[in-house]
């Protein structure tokens, strides 16, 4: 992900390190019964690399990136995990276009839940509260792709 998303060996290495030491720091933040350490890890992942993002290039979102335009496997040697381009498709599929567009929000375009609920004038909480949903909507629509 932070190849994808910061465009370098360099910087995603590095985002690494963040990601390590912000997970140390905050240890006893991380509760298993609200999601896997890997989530969370990637959670803090995400968060680093938007922050990064709107401060090396001094845009305050980065740009969209759509799901099909995610190429099926990385260009040259690089190495990385990528999430495959059709289950990412299938997950998308399990939401509404309102969803759809939430998660890209939050997640493609690095806003914060608070800049959500202001562009759209309705309760933070009421976006959390979507956002959860349409994730696990995601989650289960892997579950049933999945054997158990």
């Amino acid at each position: 992900m932070g190849l994808r998303l910061l465009g370098s060996r360099e910087a995603a290495e590095e985002l690494t390190q963040d990601v390590f030491l912000t997970a140390w720091r905050k240890a006893a933040r991380f509760d298993p019964q609200r999601g896997r350490l890997s989530t969370w890890l990637m959670t803090i992942a995400h968060n680093l690399a938007v922050d990064r993002l709107r401060r090396d290039t001094g845009v305050s979102r980065p740009h969209l990136v759509l799901v099909d335009q995610v190429p099926d496997r990385p260009a040259g040697d690089e190495e990385y995990v990528l999430i495959e381009r059709d289950e990412a498709l299938r997950a998308l599929a399990s939401l509404s276009d309102a969803e759809k567009r939430l998660i890209a929000r939050a997640y493609f375009r690095g806003m914060t839940a608070r800049e959500i609920a202001e562009a759209d004038a309705i309760p933070l909480g009421t976006v959390k509260t979507r956002l959860r949903s349409a994730l696990i909507k995601i989650r289960k629509s892997n579950e049933l792709k999945e054997p158990s």
